[in-house]
């Protein structure tokens, strides 16, 4: 982030110093014109004169200035040809396996089920816990739910949950890195 800048004059309002990027000295310009308009327009009003002319002609050179800038600003970003085209098609089994393009071996498939029933039961511990939390503001019918139904049924599925993530961490961890047992 920049320091803030006295837009008037260009200058660093911290450090004391003028910038002289492209940005500010064109802001300076805009200001510049802007100033003169507003002196004319003044003059015009006072005089009755005939600055409306160059009044009307000052906003024009600000937004040629503008368009002149746009066109330059991602003049020196754009791709080259060589780095627009493809890299190399590759064709392997094991890639595709990875960033899902071949099928699943059994092991994955097994994986993504046990990953998945861990998450299912995950937003159900979530859910158990939160409406026996929130069944002291419910009315009685409620209330005697949650102590009858899910209270008692809360802690064998934080078991169940607790067993098989432990389950699949040790058949995580067995496998090793390459994935060999």
């Amino acid at each position: 982030m920049s320091a803030p800048l006295n837009l008037i004059s260009g200058r660093n309002l911290i450090s004391g110093h003028t910038c002289i990027c492209a940005c500010c000295n064109n802001l300076r310009r805009l200001l510049s014109l802007r100033r003169r308009l507003l002196v004319a327009r003044a003059e015009e009003q006072r005089e009755g004169s005939s600055a409306a002319a160059a009044a009307d002609e000052e906003p024009i050179a600000a937004e040629q200035l503008l368009r002149r800038k746009k066109g330059k600003a991602g003049a020196g970003f754009k791709p080259s040809p060589a780095s627009a085209k493809e890299g190399p098609t590759v064709i392997s089994p094991v890639r595709d396996q990875v960033y899902g393009g071949g099928p699943l071996t059994a092991e994955q498939q097994a994986e993504n089920s046990v990953v998945g029933l861990l998450a299912a039961l995950f937003f159900v511990i979530l859910a158990e816990g939160i409406y026996v939390a929130a069944s002291g503001f419910m009315p009685q019918a409620l209330d005697q739910f949650a102590q009858d139904v899910v209270l008692p049924a809360f802690t064998p599925t934080l078991g169940l949950f607790l067993a098989i993530s432990t389950a699949y961490g040790l058949w995580k961890t067995r496998a090793g890195p390459d994935g060999q047992q």
